[in-house]
Formats: structure tokens, C-alpha cells, sequence
């Protein structure tokens, strides 16, 4: 199969993506919503509480919670702190109902919203959905390998386009020639920044430029953010 850079490769995508974000306090599902978020805050329990079980049974308790109240009146601000502080309750909440000589002693006091740990893991969490997001754009336009380019030239950043050519052809049967890897990975960065934006906007409950470019830097993402806009330019 031949790929194919594309006419209007940006145009398009952009137009694709062009979706409007809503804070997470619009979600009419709010159990729904959370189970985007539902790979982090699991990594997070196990990480606190090096218990799998416990982690599990925090999990739903918090979304039973949420099925029935909805957000409620702490729906507001960021939504990972208010996850934070949902697991953390949920966890005391199971600690607490365990006989005494089955309980385990747990710090608390430890679990902040501005935790390295927690942040390490949400930031984890929205580019792993980002990356799907871009997966699927490749999916839906297979003779133009933006996801799998992308993914190469990530994790392989020593190799120049020749060598990202032939692993990108390995991986999708396509025959890319070098001289289009440079144009695959414009598109898929500018795109791939995108989505991550979205994502993180939709974790506030104020969608406004200074408030994403901030939960960015909080995040330590801006690096994503650099780097598309030297590509673009």
C-alpha cells in the first residue's frame, strides 16, 4: 500500500478536531465521565497502598458514590484534585471497615493533590489518551501512518528518517519513503498537541487559554507544546 502525505493533511485533521471543550463539571454522567480517569487513580491507590484489593474496592466505592450524588457540591476546580480527594476518602472509607488486625496503617496525610506521585500519573493517564486519540485518526486514514511515525520517532529519537521510514513500513505494510517522514511528524505533532490539549481542558472547570497553559506547566507538558510550535515553524 502506498502512503500518502496528504493535500490538506493539516486542514483536515484540524478540522476534525475541532471539538469544543466542556468542563468536566457539564459532564451529565458523572460516573461515566470518571472512568476516563479510572488507569490513574488505580495506579495511584496500589502505588499508596501496595494492596490491589484495597485499590479495587476504593474504586467502587468512589464510583457507586458517583452513580447516586453525581459530583455534588465539590465539582468544581480541577478534576484530578477532586479524584484525589475521592480516592483518598473511598480508601479510608474500606481502612476503616477491616477488622483492626486486618488493617493497614496508611498515611494519609501524604495523599495531596500536588503530590509528584499523582501528578506523575495523571500526566501518564492524559497522554496515554491522547495517544489513543491519535491512534484512531491513523485508523481511520491508514495510508497516512501520523500515529505510528509519531511513536517511532518517540521512542526511537536516534534515528534519522531512513531508518524511521523502514520501521514505520515494518509496523504498517506501507511503503513510506524518507523524505515523507518529516511531513508525517509535523502533522502528527501539531495534532497529537491538540488532543492533549483537549484532554486537558476538559479536566477544568474553566476552559480559558491561561487556564490550560497553566494546568500545562503544572504537568510539566509545555516541553509537547515547544516542540510543535518550532516544528510549525
Amino acid at each position: 500500500m502506498t502512503a500518502s502525505t496528504g493535500s490538506s493533511s493539516t486542514n483536515t485533521l484540524s478540522a476534525s478536531l475541532e471539538r469544543t471543550s466542556r468542563p468536566w463539571t457539564d459532564a451529565e454522567n458523572a460516573a461515566g465521565f470518571v472512568l476516563r480517569y479510572l488507569v490513574p487513580m488505580r495506579d495511584q491507590l496500589i502505588q499508596w497502598t501496595n494492596n490491589e484489593a484495597l485499590a479495587d474496592e476504593s474504586l467502587k466505592r468512589l464510583i457507586t458514590h458517583l452513580v447516586t450524588q453525581g459530583f455534588g457540591s465539590n465539582g468544581r476546580g480541577r478534576i484530578r484534585d477532586f479524584l484525589l480527594r475521592g480516592i483518598r476518602s473511598a480508601a479510608k472509607s474500606v481502612v476503616s471497615d477491616l477488622p483492626e488486625n486486618q488493617s493497614p496503617k496508611i498515611d494519609f496525610a501524604n495523599w495531596t493533590p500536588d503530590s509528584p506521585a499523582w501528578l506523575a500519573n495523571w500526566r501518564k493517564g492524559l497522554l496515554a489518551r491522547a495517544w489513543r486519540s491519535l491512534e484512531r485518526v491513523e485508523h481511520k486514514e491508514p495510508t497516512r501512518p501520523i500515529y505510528t511515525t509519531l511513536r517511532a520517532a518517540t521512542e526511537h529519537p536516534e534515528e534519522d528518517s531512513s531508518m524511521l521510514a523502514v520501521r514505520v513500513n515494518t509496523q504498517t505494510d506501507l511503503r513510506v519513503e524518507p523524505k515523507m517522514i518529516s511531513d508525517f511528524l509535523k502533522v502528527a505533532r501539531s495534532s497529537f498537541a491538540q488532543m492533549l490539549e483537549h484532554e486537558i481542558a476538559e479536566t477544568l472547570d474553566t476552559v480559558d487559554p491561561v487556564s490550560i497553559a497553566q494546568e500545562i506547566e503544572i504537568l510539566g507538558l509545555a516541553g509537547i507544546f515547544s516542540t510543535q510550535k518550532n516544528a510549525s515553524m
